[in-house]
């Protein structure tokens, strides 16, 4: 049953990353692309400080124990956003989702495989090389 929730959540989660990436496609065209993930992550700031004052019950100073590479998720998100930013006005919401998803997919799927970054191994099985050979096709399907 958890598994279950978690994919409705994940999914849910996706669709809002999809609305993300129209509105702040069209930002970028407005008021410019650096500008458009400069107000996102200003904002996001803002709201996950009002959250951390309010609910948070961690340590933020343990963060200056963690190996530096460890911290580099801020920068992995700004290049996450700017791609939208940049490729939606370009290809639209769908073939960008689609060519980040395919992205994540690969990846992830080594990272589990050879248990990179200390994450448990979970060995590559047919299932997880036919989901990645479907979406492959999809995207593909949308070059032509």
């Amino acid at each position: 049953m958890k598994k279950l929730i978690f994919y409705i959540i994940a999914i849910a989660t996706g669709a809002l990353l999809s609305f993300e990436g129209a509105l702040y496609g069209k930002l970028g065209e407005q008021v410019g692309t650096l500008e458009a993930d400069f107000y996102n992550f200003f904002m996001g700031a803002i709201i996950s400080l009002i959250l951390l004052i309010f609910f948070g019950k961690g340590n933020l100073s343990a963060i200056t124990k963690f190996p530096k590479w460890n911290l580099l998720g801020g920068l992995l998100g700004v290049i996450y956003l700017l791609t939208l930013v940049i490729g939606v006005p370009i290809v639209g919401v769908g073939i960008s989702m689609i060519a980040i998803v395919v992205g994540q997919m690969v990846t992830s799927i080594l990272i589990d495989h050879y248990g990179w970054l200390g994450s448990n191994r979970k060995p590559v099985g047919s299932k997880r090389i036919a989901a990645l050979v479907l979406m492959l096709g999809a995207l593909a399907l949308t070059l032509f």
